[in-house]
């Protein structure tokens, strides 16, 4: 089994005659036992393993604190394998490199303790503000991290580290009690767990790691160094989880190798909490919600900094945003209540245009009947299903080209055009009545002069044909 290992030790500056560089010696490691009950044994024999590596450093805070910790995310690639991805914008990135020349890597004895020494290079112009850092206080503290290879247990514990491959040495931060005694450390770095092509590496940082306190608050989003083996969440699904906190805006959530999630979380007037679910499924309760006070750190320059809580930052934030709520909400009544007036306007406007509408074809007929003799006269019964089309709405929504209510003119013409259907057809009976009379009259006429009985009768109708 392999252990990624990452050993603690201390750069300062040397001198260069190359503008674009800046040289740097580090003490990388020594062979005590250090807080973690770690020994890296046989270093002589892995001096190599410091040569031709990259140097690296983390910034947070939008480039405001220079120097971090092993600060990565664990992400799954396409075929679910984890891995460490430093995409982040506050993930290590290198910024300089130990050569690959034999003399950059040494042994030297110091206070009665044998280190391993390299010499290295930062870039200066890619990395002016850790150099300047760097230049100000004239060290700063470094972690190296190693994949080890062959592990055995010694006594009282301690993990003896027979064989290990450097991976790079990285810058870090201030202000963490350090692994290895005398190092000065400075940074602190947590259990990580790495899986990869079935065989298990155990990522360490060989930084002092406090013991926990009673039931431990996790530090989802620690930036000081190496974190735990958690997977954390993408967006995606960052997402599908908010679903299960409805009155919250989930900042961050990772998962532990037990499968239990922890819950960042944010309410609507910027109070933090954090909530730990024993598996996804979970029904959320609120006597689990854990309110936190989230701290944001300031760099004030010359070793200098301060913690403000998040609250303090989004107190005038939150007021601003209810006072929008309010408005909102104010509007929203006005909204609401301007809707009603408006359905209001437009019902009784329904109710004007159908008696707008019956008068206009009321009006129409009357004034077809005007002139009419009263025998003439055109039934009201020709409005009856006009009417009922009316009250149907066929009319009501009846508008021009600008918007314009037309209905009552196109009921008058319908009107109109019923009228001229019923003048037809009484011109129909009328005619057909006339014919038959002036048949009626030739008969009689004709009969008038002819004799009496069958033969006076088929006499008249030879006339009348």
């Amino acid at each position: 089994m392999e252990k990624n290992r990452t050993i603690n030790g201390t750069l300062k500056v040397l001198a260069t005659a190359n503008p674009k560089l800046y040289a740097v010696e580090i003490m990388a490691l020594n062979s005590e036992v250090n807080r973690n009950n770690w020994q890296y044994i046989n270093l002589e024999q892995h001096l190599s393993e410091f040569l031709d590596i990259p140097i690296l450093t983390a910034y947070v805070g939008g480039g405001l604190i220079i120097g971090d910790g092993h600060n990565y995310n664990m992400k799954r690639d396409e075929t679910g394998e984890e891995y460490a991805s430093f995409t982040a914008s506050d993930a290590e990135r290198i910024v300089g490199w130990i050569p690959k020349d034999a003399s950059n890597a040494r042994l030297e004895v110091i206070d009665g303790i044998e280190w391993v020494i390299v010499k290295g290079n930062l870039w200066s112009w890619y990395a002016k503000e850790l150099v300047d850092q760097i230049a100000r206080q004239g060290s700063m503290e470094v972690s190296i991290e190693t994949l080890v290879t062959d592990e055995r247990q010694g006594e009282n514990g301690v993990d003896i580290e027979e064989k290990y491959l450097v991976l790079g040495i990285t810058i870090l931060g201030n202000g963490v009690e350090p692994a290895v005694a005398g190092a000065n450390i400075k940074t602190l770095s947590e259990l990580t767990e790495l899986r990869s092509n079935m065989a298990e590496n155990i990522l360490k940082a060989a930084s002092y790691i406090q013991e926990e306190k009673s039931e431990p608050e996790p530090k989802i989003n620690e930036t000081k160094g190496v974190k735990k083996s958690m997977i954390l969440f993408s967006r995606k699904e960052l997402a599908e989880l908010g679903k299960k906190f409805p009155d919250f805006k989930v900042l961050a959530a990772v998962q532990d190798e037990n499968g239990a999630i922890r819950v960042c979380l944010m309410a609507k007037d910027a109070s933090t909490s954090t909530y730990k679910m024993d598996s996804i499924e979970d029904t959320i309760v609120p006597e689990k919600f854990r309110r936190i006070a989230a701290k944001v750190n300031f760099d004030l320059g010359e070793e200098c900094a301060a913690e403000v809580d998040v609250c303090e930052m989004t107190d005038a934030l939150a007021a601003e945003v209810t006072e929008a709520c309010d408005n909102a909400k104010e509007l929203e009544d006005k909204l609401c209540a301007a809707n009603e007036r408006i359905k209001a306007m437009e019902t009784a406007e329904r109710v004007r245009r159908v008696a707008a509408a019956k008068a206009a074809a009321k009006a129409a007929l009357d004034a077809k009947n005007a002139n009419r003799q009263a025998k003439a006269k055109f039934d009201e019964a020709i409005l009856d299903p006009i009417n009922a089309d009316i009250d149907a709405g066929k009319y009501t929504e009846k508008v021009n080209a600008d918007g314009q209510w037309i209905g009552d003119a196109e009921v008058e013409m319908r009107v109109k055009a019923a009228c001229a259907d019923a003048q037809e057809e009484m011109d129909r009976k009328a005619r057909e009545a006339s014919e038959t009379t002036f048949v009626y009259d030739k008969f009689n006429k004709a009969k008038a002069t002819e004799p009496d009985g069958i033969e006076g009768l088929l006499s008249g109708l030879d006339k009348i044909i």
